[in-house]
C-alpha cells in the first residue's frame, strides 16, 4: 500500500504543488521581497524530506548536472550585467534611445517595437542578445513615452522569441531539429504556418493595446529639462552604434554570445578612455552599475542601470531553481511523471500533446530550456518511430513548448534573464507576452482538434 502511495501521480507531482503553495505564501502571508528564492528552497526541502531515504548520489549526479547546463546562461547574465553598465556609462544607450524615438511613431510604439526585436533577433539569433541590448534601449524610449513597462516588456518578449524561433542560427532551433534528426530549413519551414499567424495575431492586439494606451496628452509631461529636440535627433552621435553592430555582427561569424558581449563592452569603453582617458568610474560602473546624473531625476532613471551588483538576485533564483530541479530529478519524481504519460499516450496527438506537456512541465521544474528539449526528445522519439509520427511534428512540437514557454517561468534561466534585463518581473509583463501565450493555445488547439477530427471520423 505504501508502495502504491509513492507511485500515485499525486505523489509525483507533490513537488510542483509544494512550489505553487510555497509562491503563495511568501506573497500573502509571509510577504518577502524576492518569493520565489525561498519557494524553490522550501519546495525542495519538503520534497526532500518526502524520500530522505533515497541514495544521494543521485541527487548529488541531478545537482552537478542541472548546475553545468544552467552555468552558461549564469554566465551570459554575468557579461550583460556589464555590457548595460558599459553602455549606459558610455552614451551608447542614449545614443540608440535617441535614434528609437526618431524612427517609432508613438500610436504605432508597441507593435513596432514588437516586429524590430523580431528582425534583430532572427539576425542574430539569440533572443538573450536582442533583450540585454537592443531591449534594454527600448525600455527606455518606452519609459520617455509614457508606455507601461509591463506591455512594452511584453511586446520586446513577443518579438524575441518569434525572432529566435525562426533564425536558422538559433541554438534552441538548431537543438531541436538536431535532436529529432529534422534539417534546420525543413523544421522551420514547418513551424512557419502557425509561429506566422500567432506573431501577426500578437501585432495586431499590440496595436489595438497601443490604441487603448497611447494618449497624445501625454506629450506635456514628457521632461523638458533634457528638451524633446534634443532627444529627437539633434545631437545624435552615430558612431556610438559601433559596439552594437559589433555584438550583432559577430553572430554572422557565429562567435558565442560571451565573447560578443566582451567585445561590446571593451569597445564601449573606448570611446570615454578616448575622450577623458581611464577612470576609477569605469570600474564602480561595472561593479555597482553607473548612475546618470544629469540633474533631472526622471532621465537619469531611464540612463542608469547594469553592473554586477544588479544581475546578483537573477543569480540566486538560477541557483536556488538549480537546487529545487535537482531533488525532483534526482529522487525520481520527473521519472514516474514520464512513464505515467508514456502509459497515457496511445495516438500520435496524444504523444505530441505529452511531448509539450513534458516540455512545458521540465522548464517549471528543472529551470532550463535546454532540459526541457533534450529530455522529451529521449523520452518520446522511439514511441514516435513507433507510432509512425513525422519527425518533423515532434521537432515543432518541442519548439512550440520548451522554447516559448521558457520565459513564461520566474524561475527559469529565460525567464530570469528577461526579467533581470528588461527591468520588469516576469508576472509583470506575463500576461503581455502575446506571441508566446497566442501560440501556446493555438498549437495545443490544433492538436486537439485533430484528435477530435479523428475521432469522429
Amino acid at each position: 500500500m505504501e508502495n502504491e502511495k509513492r507511485n500515485s501521480l499525486f505523489f509525483s507531482l507533490t513537488p510542483i504543488i509544494y512550489l505553487i503553495l510555497s509562491i503563495v505564501f511568501f506573497r500573502t502571508v509571509w510577504i518577502v521581497e524576492y518569493p520565489h528564492p525561498y519557494a524553490l528552497c522550501l519546495s525542495g526541502m519538503f520534497s526532500f524530506l518526502q524520500r530522505y531515504n533515497r541514495n544521494l548520489l543521485f541527487l548529488k549526479s541531478a545537482l552537478r548536472k542541472n548546475f553545468l547546463s544552467v552555468l552558461p546562461a549564469m554566465e551570459i547574465l554575468f557579461f550583460v550585467g556589464l555590457l548595460i553598465a558599459s553602455w549606459a556609462y558610455s552614451g551608447i544607450l542614449l545614443t540608440m534611445m535617441q535614434i528609437g524615438t526618431s524612427f517609432i511613431e508613438p500610436k504605432y510604439f508597441l507593435p513596432s517595437i514588437a516586429i524590430v526585436s523580431a528582425i534583430a533577433a532572427m539576425v542574430s539569433g539569440s533572443s538573450w542578445t536582442t533583450a540585454g541590448t537592443l531591449g534594454v534601449a527600448l525600455m527606455g524610449v518606452s519609459k520617455y513615452l509614457g508606455f507601461p513597462d509591463v506591455m512594452s516588456a511584453g511586446a520586446i518578449v513577443s518579438g524575441c522569441y518569434f525572432g529566435d524561433k525562426l533564425s536558422p542560427l538559433s541554438d534552441t532551433t538548431n537543438l531541436a531539429s538536431s535532436l529529432t534528426h529534422v534539417p534546420i530549413w525543413t523544421h522551420i519551414r514547418h513551424m512557419l504556418k502557425t509561429t506566422c499567424f500567432s506573431f501577426v495575431l500578437a501585432v495586431f492586439c499590440f496595436y489595438l493595446l497601443n490604441l487603448y494606451t497611447w494618449d497624445p496628452r501625454v506629450q506635456e509631461d514628457i521632461p523638458t529639462s533634457i528638451g524633446l529636440s534634443v532627444l529627437l535627433g539633434k545631437g545624435i552621435v552615430y558612431w556610438k552604434l559601433i559596439p552594437v553592430l559589433i555584438v550583432f555582427g559577430s553572430s554572422f561569424f557565429h562567435l558565442p554570445v560571451r565573447v560578443s558581449f566582451l567585445l561590446g563592452i571593451v569597445s564601449a569603453f573606448l570611446f570615454p578612455i578616448l575622450e577623458s582617458g581611464i577612470s576609477m568610474e569605469m570600474g564602480k560602473s561595472l561593479i555597482l552599475g553607473f548612475h546618470s546624473q544629469s540633474g533631472n531625476r526622471t532621465w537619469d532613471l531611464f540612463l542608469s542601470g547594469g553592473g554586477i551588483v544588479s544581475i546578483l538576485p537573477t543569480e540566486i533564483l538560477i541557483l536556488t531553481a538549480v537546487w529545487f530541479g535537482g531533488v525532483v530529478e534526482g529522487f525520481g519524481y520527473l521519472n514516474e511523471l514520464l512513464i505515467k504519460i508514456k502509459q497515457w499516450a496511445k495516438n500520435q496527438f496524444d504523444l505530441l500533446l505529452s511531448t509539450m506537456g513534458v516540455s512545458f512541465l521540465l522548464n517549471l521544474m528543472t529551470a532550463d530550456q535546454y532540459l526541457s528539449l533534450v529530455i522529451p526528445a529521449r523520452a518520446f522519439r522511439t514511441l514516435a518511430v513507433e507510432k509512425n509520427i513525422p519527425e518533423k511534428d515532434v521537432s515543432r512540437a518541442l519548439g512550440d513548448s520548451g522554447t516559448i514557454t521558457s520565459p513564461l517561468i520566474p524561475w527559469n534561466s529565460c525567464g530570469a534573464f528577461m526579467a533581470s534585463s528588461l527591468g520588469v518581473p516576469v508576472l509583470g509583463f506575463l500576461p503581455f507576452v502575446f506571441f508566446n501565450l497566442i501560440h501556446v493555445v493555438l498549437s495545443v488547439s490544433v492538436l486537439f482538434y485533430q484528435k477530435i477530427k479523428l475521432k469522429s471520423s
